[in-house]
């Protein structure tokens, strides 16, 4: 059983720790356990009430009322305000909560939902990217475990892939092919899926490779054809090993363009400013764009 400080309820679902202590006063809807020590702490099913009545409260419910209803009656009312219409704020709060209950069903209806009323690309940006930041700081304050993060990313993979198999791309008439290399030790397999989509979507070509054998990235390019590499550059180990790619693309492939994804791109473009470096998925769309303008 995972136990919470007030300062962490109020990172796990925006209420405010003052807030909390007067609605326990006012409508008894949490009681604090203590410790040996006389300690308060909260658990697990405290969290997930909380997220409960955060979430009615942010869509207009007074507290005074919700406070009041037992569990079914909470559950009922969660389930009728995340059927449809939520605004960004209610979806984190409510994918977040699913999380929490490890509700497959009710988590994969809010995406949908989602989905079909705002699109894929949508639903990704504004929704499922901070619900990961969010799942991050959840990660790291230690509020959820790893089978709940795990739950959650395979989760979004599968929609994902389910979003490209849809796409149906057939390319033609483009001479623009891109390589997508991960090299060893980046762990970006979500931004890797969804780049895959994004090259779906705008009918280029594309093929991933794991690898830092720079021989066999080269030789990739020269089988697949491509024109163009795009490759994550987030772990420190990735620096040299993108260096040297570089250097060898100019001297033995020169007509092949690279661009650089994540954290670190900052310290190749100081020994090869020449390189193009993507800041975010906007920028990458507006480049994938432009490739995929360009008649043969």
């Amino acid at each position: 059983m995972a136990i919470y400080s007030i300062a962490d309820l109020e990172i796990l679902t925006g209420i405010k720790a003052h807030t909390i202590r007067i609605w326990e006063k006012r409508f008894n809807f949490v009681q604090p356990k203590r410790t040996a020590t006389n300690i308060r702490f909260y658990d697990d099913q405290d969290l997930k009430k909380v997220s409960k009545i955060a979430l009615l409260h942010n869509k207009g419910y007074k507290i005074s009322n919700i406070c009041n209803l037992n569990n079914t009656e909470l559950e009922d009312l969660v389930a009728q305000n995340t059927e449809v219409g939520l605004i960004n704020a209610d979806s984190l709060d409510a994918l977040t909560l699913n999380i929490l209950q490890l509700d497959e069903v009710k988590f994969i209806h809010i995406i949908n939902k989602q989905i079909e009323t705002r699109g894929f690309d949508y639903c990704f940006i504004e929704i499922i990217l901070p619900f990961l930041d969010k799942l991050n700081d959840m990660w790291l304050s230690g509020s959820i475990r790893k089978a709940h993060e795990e739950f959650a990313l395979q989760i979004i993979k599968r929609k994902i892939v389910q979003q490209i198999n849809l796409l149906e791309t057939i390319i033609k008439d483009n001479p623009n092919r891109v390589l997508l290399l991960m090299p060893q030790n980046e762990n970006q397999q979500l931004n890797r899926l969804y780049i895959e989509f994004m090259l779906a979507k705008s009918k280029i070509a594309g093929l991933y490779i794991n690898d830092t054998d720079i021989r066999d990235v080269i030789e990739s390019c020269d089988i697949f054809k491509a024109n163009h590499i795009i490759t994550f550059v987030n772990e420190p180990s990735s620096v040299q090993f993108v260096n040297e790619l570089i250097d060898s693309i100019e001297k033995l492939e020169p007509k092949i363009e690279l661009s650089f994804i994540g954290y670190l791109t900052s310290s190749i473009k100081e020994k090869h400013p020449q390189v193009r470096d993507i800041k975010n998925y906007a920028h990458l769309m507006h480049f994938l764009n432009q490739l995929s303008t360009v008649s043969s």
